[in-house]
């Protein structure tokens, strides 16, 4: 019998099927912990411990009321005994400062992007619908203006001069602090 959760009944035999929890789990305990540790070989040793300890302890199984939450929070504190094993040294006191530290920058380009993303979303909905058609079959559906001209029976100079005027009503409603980036996402459609 598969499970994952327990029942409330402590006193019901439970089975945990161990293989299908570490098939289940694996990989997404591993990703949590490559998080915090950085590194691949000591994060695949602490999700295996984790599991080792779960084996270990199956009497108490009974009483725990979600496996893989339980799971996950065992991982969690292994691998953050582990980094404050680690954090007693300089040498992986600044190499963990400078990953997390470019980790921090990149989160902050991804809320920029996705900001414009969202900003370019609400524009295209508001262009004429010949043109919302047009820009929406080149960006989200990669067509080439040869195909998309095929597809809506008109010639591809039509496409690409549709295109060519969404572009610049987008443009002009984006901020200016985003029209560096923004430049970057839609050149790729002035390309194809």
């Amino acid at each position: 019998m598969r499970r994952s959760t327990i029942p409330d009944n402590a006193k019901e035999t439970v089975q945990l099927d161990f293989s299908a929890l570490y098939h289940d789990y694996w990989e997404s305990l591993f990703k949590q912990i490559m998080r915090i540790l950085l590194d691949e070989d000591e994060a695949a040793d602490v999700v295996q411990q984790t599991f080792l300890d779960l084996l270990e302890m199956k009497e108490k199984i009974p009483e725990i009321k979600s496996v893989k939450s339980f799971l996950f929070i065992m991982g969690r504190n292994l691998a953050f005994k582990k980094l404050r094993r680690k954090l007693v040294s300089d040498t992986y006191r600044e190499f963990y400062a400078s990953q997390y530290k470019e980790a921090s920058s990149l989160i902050e380009e991804w809320i920029v992007f996705k900001e414009l993303d969202d900003l370019i979303e609400k524009e295209i909905e508001k262009l004429p619908n010949k043109m919302k058609e047009i820009f929406i079959l080149s960006r989200h559906f990669e067509m080439s203006h040869l195909e998309i001209a095929k597809k809506l029976n008109i010639s591809d100079k039509t496409v690409k001069k549709q295109i060519s005027n969404a572009l610049k009503i987008i443009r002009l409603k984006v901020d200016k602090e985003y029209q560096p980036l923004l430049l970057a996402v839609l050149l790729t459609d002035l390309l194809f």
